[in-house]
């Protein structure tokens, strides 16, 4: 049975990417898509025609273009677009024809209307340098709803559970894909003895660990984007010396997976040089990708190291999104005043709870897996996701163990799929759950009712309660939002772009279901008088959570950690 080969860089990128990298690649493949088709309808137009009269010529058919009616442009992107909505699921017959199974071959469905597509193509015919995209991934990214659309439906929807996508989905051919592409995070346990029984609990509780050490960045892959960062650095400062350069995000905060974006803030400070030079952040990105595509007049920076991609100009932050040309990390690029740096939140954060980060691994592997972090399309991105964790962590304190992950993972679930956000709101200082009600303006320089029981303690937390005076008044097209207080900004509402957090809490409702399933399932095994050599090292808990197929994930970071062995060679000869 052939393999599915993994994608190439150049593509599993994407997952990782801003939406908005998404949306521009979307553009172009739609563009390319409708040059393929009109090529191919002009072929076979031209083929077709002949000395026949337009009374005697059979009508023009396209066996190889299906969706194509050549008597009716709308029925043509009709059938495009509801084939970019069906699966698309193949079966392979022994002799390597594949068979696209559609909506309408479902059991009992007429077999004879199967679409057959040629035969499967094997792992040796689509070698690295040719490889194209997978097909169901592309109807996955041509086929997302724009975001006005989605927040639209969501206001009024229960949500919905999200399965993995077909990024991370192992296939039907992969079967018996070996634990270590399934399931990586396994190889780090510690080996048990012999008989020796551990609950449920503290086996997940491992498995978190685990996971938070596979994902950690490996010597040579720090090497590698630490020396990515000194490029891009080194390269702006040569466009524009009067330029601040600041890295942010979790490559600052040390919550780095070896694949996360490399994130920067560029600032023009005010100084005696710089006067006659100040540049809004609109005109900073503006400039930086000018100079980086080399269309700028005056700076001429030869062989950039940056690939832009796209420049949103027009976001609440404006973002220049780029590619590291030699390590292939993406960049993101921003612009914005450095008076609230939650950096230096997250470390504290991060000696206070010494779970924290391994918590924050596995639960931002769940929503990357199923699509619910990118910011920009409504979901869920790392630092509101820290401050939930550590909300709960605040909660749970005296109540669970501190290095009890496992505990800490299954209260966090409880937690926020038991919330009503249409009701309440978080706040970690002080801690807290306050009100949420509609109202005006006017209702939000009153003080609300819960802040009489904080009386003693107003002074202090004056700019907190102010805060949530602001955000406890909604109108009615957004209170369904998660408000989360920013405590690095009393007056930043952490949720207020994650117009997905219904399906984020039906996500995780069922994750928890299943999560809780597995623990008596391990439970019920570990009584059982046998030996669980084979159980510890093959069934997994977190199995329901984040188990996909990594394959991609590994041979990336691979040729990072390869790109980090050749930069240490030169600096060991000198040695």
């Amino acid at each position: 049975m052939p393999s599915v080969s993994p994608l190439p860089r150049a593509y599993a990128s994407l997952r990782r990417c801003n939406a908005s990298t998404l949306l521009h690649l979307r553009s172009q493949a739609v563009r390319a898509a409708y040059i393929h088709h009109g090529n191919s309808l002009a072929a076979d137009i031209n083929h077709d025609e002949g000395e026949q009269s337009s009374a005697d010529a059979p009508p023009l058919t396209f066996p190889h273009e299906p969706n194509i009616d050549i008597n009716s442009l709308s029925n043509t992107l009709d059938a495009h677009r509801e084939a970019n909505r069906t699966s698309l699921i193949r079966k392979v017959d022994q002799t390597g024809h594949s068979k696209r199974l559609g909506k309408g071959n479902a059991p009992g469905s007429d077999p004879s209307k199967i679409q057959d597509v040629g035969p499967a193509r094997t792992e040796s015919e689509s070698s690295p340098q040719t490889r194209t995209w997978n097909d169901s991934k592309k109807v996955e990214l041509l086929s997302a709803r724009s975001d006005r659309y989605t927040r639209r439906k969501r206001r009024d929807n229960q949500g919905k559970y999200r399965d993995v996508t077909v990024l991370w989905r192992v296939k039907e051919d992969a079967e018996t894909l070996p634990t270590r592409s399934r399931l990586p995070w396994m190889a780090c346990l510690a080996k048990p003895q012999d008989s020796t029984w551990i609950s449920a609990m503290d086996r997940l509780s491992a498995e978190i660990r685990a996971f938070g050490e596979y994902s950690a960045p490996s010597q040579d892959e720090k090497r590698a984007a630490e020396n990515a960062l000194s490029e891009i650095i080194r390269t702006i400062q040569l466009a524009d010396p009067n330029l601040d350069v600041d890295v942010i995000g979790s490559r600052a905060s040390g919550f780095d997976d070896p694949l996360s974006d490399l994130d920067l803030n560029i600032t023009n400070p005010l100084s005696p040089r710089a006067m006659n030079k100040l540049k809004t952040p609109y005109e900073i990105l503006r400039f930086l990708e000018n100079a980086f595509r080399g269309n700028h007049r005056k700076v001429h920076l030869g062989a950039c190291p940056v690939e832009v991609l796209i420049n949103v100009r027009h976001a609440k932050v404006p973002i220049l999104i780029c590619q590291h040309r030699r390590s292939g990390l993406p960049v993101q690029i921003q612009s914005t005043p450095r008076a609230f740096d939650n950096t230096e939140y997250v470390k504290a954060f991060d000696k206070e709870f010494p779970t924290l980060r391994s918590l924050f691994k596995v639960i931002k592997q769940i929503m990357t897996m199923r699509g619910l972090n990118i910011g920009s399309h409504g979901g869920l991105t790392s630092y509101p996701l820290i401050i939930m964790i550590v909300a709960a962590l605040k909660f749970s304190e005296g109540q669970i163990d501190r290095m009890d992950a496992g505990k800490q993972l299954l209260y966090f679930l409880d937690m926020y799929t038991k919330i009503d956000f249409t009701s309440q709101g978080i706040s970690t200082r002080p801690l807290r759950y306050f009100p949420k009600y509609l109202g005006n303006n006017d209702h939000r320089q009153k003080p609300l009712a819960t802040e009489k029981e904080l009386a003693a303690t107003s002074a202090m937390f004056e700019k907190e309660l102010a805060g949530q005076r602001r955000m406890g008044v909604r109108d009615k097209g957004d209170i369904f939002l998660m408000t989360l207080q920013d405590p690095a900004d009393p007056f930043n509402e952490l949720g207020k772009s994650v117009y997905l957090i219904k399906d984020i809490q039906e996500t995780l409702i069922g994750i928890g279901t299943k999560l809780k399933a597995s623990m008596a399932e391990w439970e019920e095994f570990q009584s059982q008088p046998r030996s669980s050599q084979d159980q510890y090292s093959t069934q997994s808990l977190l199995e329901p959570c984040i188990s996909g197929d990594y394959r991609t994930y590994k041979q990336e970071r691979n040729d990072l950690q390869l790109l980090g062995r050749e930069q240490a060679a030169p600096a060991k000869r000198l040695k």
